[in-house]
């Protein structure tokens, strides 16, 4: 269905076809009884993939990435699409528009996309109503950025604010201080930076006595020293790592529009974020949560990531060129790569290429 419907969406910009896909979702949610379709068509069970990770049941690794339900706007119709788990955002604190448009750009040759968002969102209190209609089976993660309005010295204030807001409401958090389209957002890399934020988050941590898991989301441009570096107090604050999040590199494309600004996503990020999620793994002995995503497309990238050492997987950009159907699809043939293997469950798969 979807290889008649993509011809038409890539007629629109990409931003409006998404706002098409949005829409239609609303519509989906508004009328109970077309959710159980949805899941019969996406949704696919095998106890094969269940793993409890952090105190969270995952009944399959195959996770939706953030940047697509950006205001928790479209959350149980997308729960019914297959995945394991959903992130939804980034929210900061306050509404915000975003950096003008166009801001999105399809590069058909290349399988990616760019995108200069610049976390444009509802803000969390509309956030927090639009999740709060619904009650959810799988887990709802929240990804978090900040204000661009927000004074430098107290960026980290507003990843606080909005944990603070949702605490009682999802299943996971994730600390973005990946994008590349917040000013001063990727400085939260560096040494001194980093670790004024580790202090923030634990000390909120220990005063609030929080429960909910919270991952952090680097950038893909990371050096591998840069990530040594980082691992330390990230294994001491947070309880997982998400690698990694879109590029400003654009060594090897091929589509007209590679140049536009913004971040990468998408295939071509697929070896250089196995490279970082094998280091990772391999630093931490294979002791920490590691989260990939990055140009997964078919079952055989979800299998590389997981056997260089992520436990979860997410996905977006493929699912603007492969459709809805990819969910099923990638967690069928999972199975299927299980069973023919005799393993006993998807987590006897990771790390195992890890030397």
């Amino acid at each position: 269905m979807y290889k008649l419907i993509k011809p038409l969406l890539f007629q629109f910009d990409p931003e409006k076809a998404h706002g098409m896909t949005i829409d239609a979702l609303k519509t989906i949610q508004k009328y109970p009884k077309l959710l159980p379709v949805i899941k019969q068509l996406f949704h696919y069970e095998n106890d094969l993939l269940n793993q409890d990770i952090k105190g969270i049941t995952f009944s399959n690794p195959i996770g939706l990435a953030a940047g697509f339900d950006k205001s928790c706007e479209v959350p149980k119709a997308l729960e019914k699409a297959g995945f394991g788990s959903i992130e939804l955002g980034g929210i900061t604190p306050k509404p915000q528009p975003g950096n003008p448009k166009p801001r999105v750009y399809r590069l058909v040759e290349d399988h990616a996309l760019i995108n200069r968002m610049g976390f444009n969102n509802l803000g969390m209190n509309k956030a927090l109503s639009n999740l709060r209609k619904y009650s959810y089976q799988i887990p709802v993660g929240l990804n978090i950025g900040v204000n661009k309005a927000t004074p430098y010295a107290s960026r980290y204030e507003d990843y606080i604010k909005v944990i603070d807001t949702f605490k009682n409401d999802v299943s996971f958090f994730t600390v973005n201080i990946s994008s590349p389209n917040t000013e001063n957002l990727q400085s939260f890399h560096d040494k001194d930076e980093f670790s004024q934020l580790c202090e923030a988050i634990q000390a909120y941590k220990d005063r609030a006595n929080l429960n909910v898991p919270i991952f952090i989301k680097l950038t893909s441009d990371l050096s591998l020293d840069g990530l040594q570096r980082m691992l330390s107090p990230i294994t001491q604050t947070f309880d997982g790592i998400i690698l990694a999040n879109t590029t400003q590199k654009r060594e090897g494309l091929h589509s007209y529009n590679r140049e536009e600004s913004g971040g990468l996503s998408g295939k071509p990020l697929f070896e250089r974020n196995l490279e970082l999620i094998s280091y990772a793994y391999q630093q931490t002995s294979g002791q920490f949560l590691i989260i990939g995503t990055g140009g997964i497309f078919n079952a055989e990238d979800a299998i590389k990531m997981m056997r260089h050492g992520a436990s979860l997987v997410q996905v977006y950009s493929a699912l603007v060129f492969e459709g809805p159907g990819l969910t099923q699809k990638l967690n069928k043939q999972l199975v299927r790569y299980l069973q023919s293997n005799g393993y006993n469950n998807v987590k006897d798969i990771i790390g195992l290429d890890v030397k």
